[in-house]
């Protein structure tokens, strides 16, 4: 009988084990559980902190581009130079506040840690080249002559297949373009007016010294243009659904002017030389930091107020319908009533 008591007790006593350890087990789980939520509270909380100084970083590098915008306004072309380093000030410390004041708060330590200038970037960039002439000064950043541009332009009509719709080829016999309303082809026609303006100081010899080329969009095509030999041309240039390019060779001289008209559709021009572009666009780089979060921005500032947009009229007259323009005119006299070889001065 002693016996059998013994034996119940040893069974209670391991009933008693297996609740423990189920509770335990039940313990460990709410556990990993807890610590899982507390984690991921942390990383969230972390997560809503580092956007939050990812902003304060990127408006600190806006300030940063702000200040050199506005030192750059008020400075004198001769005196842009080139900011390589954060550390450095510029000809006649003319970038000095961008080195010694580029706190924006120090209780938060929040700044523009560092900026860059480059005022002879290899490419300037136009997002909107129109009807409207878009003016682009091209001038040496080593001083040397010129002897290759690139331009690459896009369809401002945006993603697909902008080729579609384009000519296959174009025949220099043709001279009369597609009206506006039956072109179908994703890119416009670019016209590129070009003149050297270096040792030209007259009116005859800028008009001599000018060419301009109608590129026209297919999709087999030139990708050159010669400057020295060619003249006024319209050539068809190879497009693809990405881009247009055409490179414009035999060039010699180290300045130039360019204007850039899109027609039947709007265009993205980029415009690159391998001896750095002066005098169209400024690139400023500027980091922005908050705490430990940086950020980084590059933009292009124009030179002129103006945007590079034409201020001088594209044309001298333009009207929806032909146009006639007669009359007679003689020293100190003119009637518009006169008739010339039989017809009246003025059109009906």
């Amino acid at each position: 009988m002693q016996a059998q008591r013994s034996r119940s007790n040893i069974i209670a006593n391991q009933r008693g084990m297996i609740s423990i350890m189920t509770t335990m087990i039940l313990m460990i789980v709410i556990s990993l559980i807890v610590l899982g939520f507390a984690q991921q509270a942390r990383r969230n909380q972390r997560s809503t902190l580092d956007r939050q100084l990812s902003t304060q970083a990127f408006y600190a590098a806006e300030s940063g581009v702000n200040d050199a915008a506005e030192i750059i306004k008020n400075t004198s072309l001769d005196k842009i130079s080139n900011k390589t380093s954060c550390s450095d000030k510029g000809t006649t410390n003319v970038y000095a506040s961008l080195v010694d004041n580029n706190s924006i708060d120090s209780a938060h330590n929040v700044s523009y840690t560092c900026v860059l200038i480059d005022p002879a970037p290899n490419d300037v960039s136009y997002d909107s080249v129109s009807t409207t002439g878009t003016i682009v000064p091209l001038f040496s950043g080593t001083g040397g002559a010129f002897s290759t541009i690139n331009m690459e332009w896009k369809s401002k009509t945006g993603s697909g297949t902008p080729t579609t719709g384009c000519p296959n080829s174009y025949t220099s016999t043709s001279t009369v373009f597609t009206p506006t309303t039956s072109w179908t082809c994703g890119y416009g026609v670019m016209r590129i007016d070009l003149v050297p303006v270096s040792g030209n100081n007259t009116a005859n010899s800028y008009q001599s010294a000018a060419r301009t080329v109608f590129a026209v969009p297919v999709k087999a095509g030139t990708t050159t243009y010669n400057f020295g030999s060619e003249g006024n041309k319209v050539i068809g240039v190879t497009c693809s659904d990405t881009s247009c390019k055409l490179t414009v060779s035999g060039l010699t001289d180290s300045e130039y002017y360019m204007r850039l008209i899109s027609l039947y559709q709007d265009s993205s021009m980029t415009i690159t030389s391998s001896l750095g572009l002066k005098g169209a666009q400024v690139k400023i780089d500027s980091t922005g930091k908050a705490q430990d979060v940086l950020r980084r921005i590059q933009v292009r500032l124009p030179l002129n107020t103006t945007g590079s947009q034409n201020q001088l009229p594209d044309n001298a007259l333009q009207s929806t319908d032909s146009v006639c323009k007669r009359f007679s005119a003689m020293d100190n006299y003119l009637n518009l009533s006169n008739t010339v070889d039989g017809d009246n001065a003025l059109c009906q």
